[in-house]
């Protein structure tokens, strides 16, 4: 038994910090939290958040952070009252597990304990079952996203799962994308057009010339000769891009998009294949195939929109790892990209579920992500190699064009600040922009204070509430609103010291002062969660 293993057959003795929880009952039914405040009289939807409420079936427990089993929040806000409800995710995983009453589905960093309702023969033999053969988890666990009226919840395997909007039920079968698209995988942090257009991307392994990163559209449903078209029956890879280590597929989580570009980041935080394939007959977690590479560099990639071609011209810059996009924009001639960027890879395994056990554990705080800032020059054919091709104004950033013909870029550190899960007002989504919205993780890996970022200057505001944590915020924008932070954000909090409680907090975005709260106290215990979507009522278009 390898080691990994070993850990999780053990049960936390202590008190479970806010990542070891586990909801042991469902809040099925709506029920009306207490108003604290004034909401305002325009607020009317649904805010769905997804993430991990299961971490233990039986005497088996998951490794990793990114493993527990989908549990899926819904703040239900109707005329001045809101409602709480939240549930399993019904995936395939979670049936087995809680059948078996034992973790028998592989996820990232847990590798499946044998099926007990298999013999010693067939045990052996699903050793040996051809990757190809195997289908990955459908425990999404990481966000929620409309393709058009229709609900998923999304990981980072081929799966996708729908959920009923009312209810939260799982509806139907998982929807497995590589039926519509050649995909082994898609990110769980899509973009949406304002038409409705969802814009996702997605590894092949399969390609004769070896692995590429895909960019998916979902175009919005449509009635063909009658017969109804969901976004998802409509998908369609619209463009390709190489990967430059050939068994070494870059990792990512999500992309940027302007109105002419797409970006993603090529990052030396890769799946080394051969380990990949050793470990799944070796049985063991795929997370052990994750590698860091410090000493390459980190490309971003851009894609036309118009043409959807490669862009020649690669921008390199000195290895940083990326899970989460803010923005981009082009002004002047230059390609602005804005995220959260940690300066080693390494920081994936603070995540063991074991570390959280450990009052001492604490994540280094080099390892903490930061806002920053790369400005690419588009025109790079007749530069010189001594002049900094940035030229824009307020800006530390730079780019230089090198003999062989890539430009070399230096970011800017927008703030010091401990800043990730960022969201923007989605209306400036792919344009230049000023307010970012996010939180701080702090060494214990606890989502700890709310923080609003003026990306111009590096200005910071700070929201926390002792003995309280967060959730990733979103922002809400006031109907027919023209300025930027004209609206509401919304988060959620818990309580270290009640794990029932749960509230709906409504922060004005403009002074980062609380305009109310709604406060539950569920069936169960609450757990974190990852990201989530606002779906206003009275649309039928719903953006991140």
């Amino acid at each position: 038994m390898d080691k990994d293993q070993k850990d999780n057959t053990q049960a936390s003795t202590t008190a479970s910090p806010v990542w070891l929880r586990t909801c042991e009952k469902e809040t099925l039914q709506p029920v009306e939290g207490k108003v604290k405040g004034n909401l305002p009289p325009w607020l009317n939807g649904r805010l769905t958040r997804n993430g991990p409420g299961k971490v233990q079936y039986g005497k088996t427990r998951f490794n990793h952070l990114f493993d527990g089993s989908s549990y899926v929040h819904q703040f239900i806000i109707n005329d001045g009252k809101v409602f709480y409800q939240s549930r399993y995710l019904q995936s395939d995983a979670y049936k087995k597990n809680t059948k078996a009453d034992r973790i028998v589905v592989s996820e990232f960093g847990t590798a499946a304990y044998p099926d007990p309702c298999k013999n010693i023969l067939q045990r052996f033999m699903s050793h040996f079952t051809p990757i190809t053969k195997v289908d990955p988890t459908d425990n999404c666990v990481v966000n929620v996203c409309h393709y058009g009226d229709q609900l998923y919840a999304l990981t980072e395997t081929k799966n996708m799962r729908r959920i009923d909007p009312e209810t939260l039920a799982t509806v139907g079968e998982k929807t497995k994308l590589d039926q519509y698209i050649a995909v082994n995988t898609a990110t769980a942090h899509p973009h949406v057009d304002p038409d409705g257009t969802v814009y996702n991307m997605g590894n092949s392994y399969a390609n004769k010339k070896g692995p590429t990163y895909n960019i998916i559209k979902f175009p919005p449903p449509k009635v063909v000769n009658g017969q109804n078209l969901s976004s998802v029956e409509q998908a369609e890879i619209i463009a390709t891009i190489p990967c430059q280590w050939k068994m070494y597929p870059s990792y990512y989580h999500s992309f940027g998009i302007t109105d002419n570009y797409f970006v993603f980041v090529e990052q030396p935080f890769v799946f080394n294949l051969k380990k990949f394939l050793l470990n799944h007959y070796l049985h063991r977690p795929y997370l052990g195939a994750v590698e860091w590479y410090a000493d390459q560099k980190t490309k971003f990639r851009v894609v036309r929109r118009d043409t959807l071609e490669l862009m020649k011209t690669t921008y390199v810059t000195d290895a940083f790892v990326t899970f989460h996009h803010t923005n981009a924009f082009e002004k002047d001639g230059q390609l602005v990209v804005d995220l959260a960027a940690m300066d080693d890879g390494k920081v994936i395994n603070q995540f063991m579920l074991r570390n959280f056990e450990k009052s001492e554990h604490e994540i280094s705080a080099k390892m903490l992500s930061t806002h920053r800032r790369f400005v690419l020059p588009l025109e790079v054919d007749d530069v010189s190699a001594d002049t900094n091709l940035v030229t824009l104004k307020d800006t530390k950033c730079s780019a230089y064009k090198r003999r062989d013909g890539t430009i070399q870029l230096q970011a800017e550190v927008i703030s010091k600040q401990a800043f990730d899960l960022p969201r923007i007002n989605y209306k400036y989504n792919g344009k230049e922009y000023t307010y970012a919205y996010g939180v701080e993780v702090n060494t214990k890996a606890e989502f700890a204070e709310l923080v609003k970022m003026n990306v111009q200057t590096g200005e910071t505001w700070l929201w926390r509430e002792e003995g309280k944590l967060v959730s990733e915020p979103v922002f809400v924008a006031t109907p027919g609103g023209t300025r930027e932070d004209d609206g509401v954000v919304l988060s959620t909090i818990i309580a270290k010291a009640d794990p029932k409680f749960v509230a709906l907090l409504v922060l004005d975005p403009e002074t980062w002062t609380e305009m109310a709260r709604v406060e539950f106290q569920a069936c169960g215990t609450v757990p974190s969660t990852f990201h989530g979507q606002f779906a206003a009522a009275d649309q039928t278009v719903h953006l991140y």
